[in-house]
């Protein structure tokens, strides 16, 4: 039952309506209206639906059961309550006998408080509901439904691009896995041309050094392609804009870098892995299928495309492995922070794609080598590869390989840090010994400790691998010396060598080289125990696999090394082990006060990111907020709106009541407010619109003028859009931030800068330059943001009050992605705090730390 104050309520336009939340934009508009600056008139909606009720009557007065009414009450008709909305059902008009039937005739005659909704007549109650469907849109004009075809029809367009991503990274996969394999027989055959220990290991390094550098070179065309991709991927996954923290980093030019600088680093036989550098491209071939007309509709909002580059990351992982379920989960744990379920079934998609299409390119290529082959590696540990009182001892493992895998990255941290000085040093040689030197160096010493030890460091592919996963004996090229000999070198080897590799400005992996270390670790320590006294029924293989994928776990932090592991070997029996080997070493690992491989090279490199660390509880979003901002009054001068516009070209404005109170009113867009200054020109005859939008070039002779300094707040390296496909906030506010020198002292002043935000009439001066009188009297005029129809009010997505908790205000960032928020003070606008301000508060609080 509802009482008539609720009925009241229902029966009510949204904004006169005395409870309830605020439920649609019709409602914002109307009291957005309010604050016309004194002016109290009705609005054309008040007209169509104008009955005096709400502040003046009550619902039951109108229904007095008594017939104390006028009969002018009692027969006010529908029409006048609904807005001329009752229509009838079957021929589409209004009926005549229910816009006058009396108010009586329709709710009975109550002689009760209450009433209830379903004694209501079926016409009415879909009045009720109609007014208010109608309403939800500002203006109460339009409303755009999504129709059963169009839902239809966008979700068969994601589909097929999520499919379309698997068939074109399998393939593609398999090219990059030819380039590089040829590469590596090129070396098989070079070194089998020579007889001698001597010429061999000449040709040996010779080649390692030769593609090294050629490798280097491949990345000088593109710097931003260097390391791994993951580590950038999960800095962008957070919702900043690449173009503004990695520029270039979806260009062309860096997927060529990318696919032959790694090609040419895994074929010199440097220790490096391929999944990074594989996230990396698919990337970029998801950046540019967003930029095709067929897809072009996705980039509109920056959740949709973060969720498709997230399909990218898993069908990245994915080809690499043959992994399909391991490769969504390893894309899930390296990439985001908080992970959108809905994103689940598309990275599946892909991920299933990518992987199918591989498998079929394998099957259909025309070779048989066993670098083709590698996609899952051939076990044999027998029917019983373990029982249940060997847990303890996988768990023992598990514990060794987390201190082994935190000595690395301790490792990988010093040696990235070194080298970062050195790049950035003032020195010039300093830095060319960065770039030169250091990688032929590493490049010699990996030549001279994959060949000196012998046979069994010159593993050449995952395939190869695969005869420390047996219950049977090492070969003799293992056992030379001895078995726990070549064991040690292979993984201390990998363990050194891989920092010393991965942190060169070369394309690179991380997980395979991983992969080898904690297998050879793992196999010696189940060698171990099966030479000890009534331990011989151990199988040393089983502790190879679940080393691993231990030591892969824990330099990661990642528990999906565990699936890919059984995945690409089906060792479905030894699940329970390798999880528990896995578990202990990300345990152990967490202990140590180091990050994973992937967050120590992106917070090394000084890649935006928000880490999830504890704020000050004293410190509030006033503490960091920024007061100069962008934004329009109601009533302002189209010279003014042209400063906001080209301050602002791609975002949407914040409105205030007027520059004293600061009340936020709502936001524009700033699309609309260009039409709104195109109409006004067009009504005045004013010429050069494009000219002063800053959308058509100008033949001004001025060294500096409006037009060169705007071009120098658009200018980008990432011209096509970053992956956003327009200028975010954060990019804006950069650029606004920043100064031009002052080319005409006469034009700009004694302190010989610009700054962009801090003085608006010298910017209007500047823009004015080559206006003439009647064009400045013009455009100085003042004007209703109204005018000419164009521009519409719509409600804030999001705003903060000024004592909002950093903590608060972080979490907000981090899991809604957004690039801005603005701070209001008790409804009035304060200021706005940036992704890069949240950053350098969190890098702040984390130096304190």
């Amino acid at each position: 039952m509802q009482s008539p104050g609720n009925l009241q309520d229902e029966l009510l336009p949204s904004h006169m309506r005395r409870a309830g939340r605020m439920e649609s934009l019709h409602e914002f508009q109307r009291r957005a209206m309010s604050y016309d600056e004194g002016e109290n008139k009705q609005s054309p909606i008040d007209h169509q639906i104008a009955l005096d009720i709400g502040r003046n009557y009550r619902l039951d007065q109108l229904l007095d059961p008594e017939g104390k009414k006028s009969p002018q009450d009692q027969h006010m008709s529908l029409n006048a309550i609904f807005g001329d909305q009752l229509i009838d059902p079957d021929s589409g008009k209004k009926s005549p006998q229910d816009q006058h039937m009396p108010l009586n005739a329709i709710f009975g005659r109550a002689k009760s408080q209450s009433l209830a909704v379903s004694e209501l007549s079926e016409d009415l109650r879909h009045a009720v509901r109609t007014r208010r469907a109608s309403s939800s849109l500002f203006g109460g004009v339009k409303r755009s439904k999504r129709t059963t075809e169009k839902y239809y029809r966008r979700q068969a367009k994601v589909l097929c691009f999520l499919v379309l991503l698997g068939v074109i990274g399998g393939p593609f996969n398999y090219c990059i896995r030819l380039l590089f394999g040829q590469i590596k027989s090129l070396r098989i055959y070079l070194v089998g041309l020579c007889s001698s220990d001597g010429s061999q290991f000449v040709v040996w390094t010779a080649h390692t050094v030769f593609f090294t550098m050629l490798g280097v070179l491949w990345t000088r065309l593109s710097p931003v392609a260097a390391g791994s991709g993951v580590s950038q991927m999960k800095s962008i996954m957070t919702g900043i804009d690449p173009r503004m923290y990695l520029p270039g980093y979806f260009d062309a030019s860096t997927f060529i870098a990318k696919v032959f600088g790694l090609s040419c680093a895994v074929g010199a036989g440097l220790i490096v892995g391929t999944e990074g550098a594989y996230v990396h491209i698919m990337s970029i071939i998801t950046h540019h299928l967003l930029h095709t007309p067929m897809f072009a509709g996705f980039c509109g909002h920056l959740n949709g495309r973060l969720q498709l580059l997230a399909a990218a990351c898993a069908v990245g992982v994915a080809s690499t492995f043959s992994s399909p379920i391991g490769g969504v989960l390893f894309s899930m744990e390296v990439t985001s922070t908080y992970y959108l379920i809905s994103n689940y079934m598309k990275a599946f998609i892909s991920s299933v794609s990518g992987s199918l299409m591989l498998q079929i390119t394998l099957a259909l290529a025309d070779s048989s080598s066993k670098e083709l082959e590698s996609t899952a590696i051939k076990t044999s540990l027998g029917p019983v590869p373990f029982v249940m009182w060997e847990i303890p001892l996988y768990v023992i493992l598990g514990c060794l390989i987390g201190v082994l895998a935190w000595g690395m990255v301790v490792l990988l941290r010093v040696v990235a840090q070194k080298r970062k000085k050195l790049r950035t040093s003032k020195s010039k040689w300093k830095r060319r010994f960065a770039t030169w030197v250091d990688p032929l160096a590493v490049a010699i010493l990996t030549a001279t400790v994959t060949y000196w030890p012998g046979e069994f460091a010159r593993l050449k592919s995952l395939e190869e691998l695969a005869i420390l996963f047996t219950q049977e004996q090492l070969p003799e090229s293992w056992q030379i010396v001895s078995k726990f000999y070549s064991l040690a070198i292979l993984s201390i080897t990998y363990i050194i060598l891989l920092p010393l590799s991965i942190s060169l400005q070369i394309p690179t992996g991380i997980w395979l080289p991983t992969f080898i270390a904690g297998a050879a670790f793992g196999r010696m320590f189940g060698e171990a125990l099966r030479s000890i006294h009534g331990l011989e029924e151990i199988t040393p293989g089983a502790f190879a696999l679940a080393g691993a994928a231990a030591f892969a776990g824990a330099s990661t932090r990642t528990v999906s090394a565990a699936v890919i592991t059984l995945e690409i070997t089906g060792s479905m029996p030894l699940m329970l082990p390798i999880f528990c080997t896995v578990l202990a070493a990300i345990g152990v690992f967490n202990m140590c006060p180091e990050q994973s491989v992937y967050d120590t090279l992106l917070l090394i490199s000084g890649m935006p990111y928000l880490p999830l660390v504890d704020f000050d509880p004293k410190l509030v979003a006033s503490d960091i907020v920024e007061p100069l901002l962008v934004y329009v009054t109601k009533r302002t001068t189209v010279g003014r709106l042209l400063l906001t516009v080209m301050r602002m070209k791609d975002q949407d404005l914040p409105v205030v009541h007027n520059e004293v109170d600061m009340r936020l009113l709502g936001l524009v867009d700033v699309n609309q407010v260009k039409d709104l200054i195109r109409h006004y020109y067009e009504a005045n005859n004013l010429p050069d619109v494009e000219v002063d939008l800053g959308e058509a070039p100008t033949s001004t002779p001025n060294d500096f003028s409006w037009t060169t300094l705007m071009s120098k707040v658009s200018r980008t390296k990432n011209a096509p859009g970053g992956f956003y496909g327009q200028m975010s906030y954060d990019y804006m506010y950069q650029a606004l931030a920043t100064t031009i020198k002052d080319r005409q002292p006469n034009q700009i002043g004694p302190n010989g800068a610009v700054p962009f935000m801090m003085d608006d009439d010298r910017m209007m001066q500047l823009i004015s330059e080559s206006w003439s009188e009647d064009k400045k009297r013009l455009l100085e005029k003042p004007i209703k943001l109204t005018y000419g129809g164009h521009c519409a009010l719509k409600p804030m997505a999001l705003t903060v009050s000024s004592f909002t908790p950093l903590d608060d205000l972080h979490m907000i960032f981090t899991m809604m992605r957004c690039d801005h928020c603005y701070v209001c003070d008790q409804g009035s606008l304060a200021g706005v705090v940036t992704t890069k301000t949240m950053l350098q508060i969190s890098a702040l609080e984390q130096h304190d730390k």
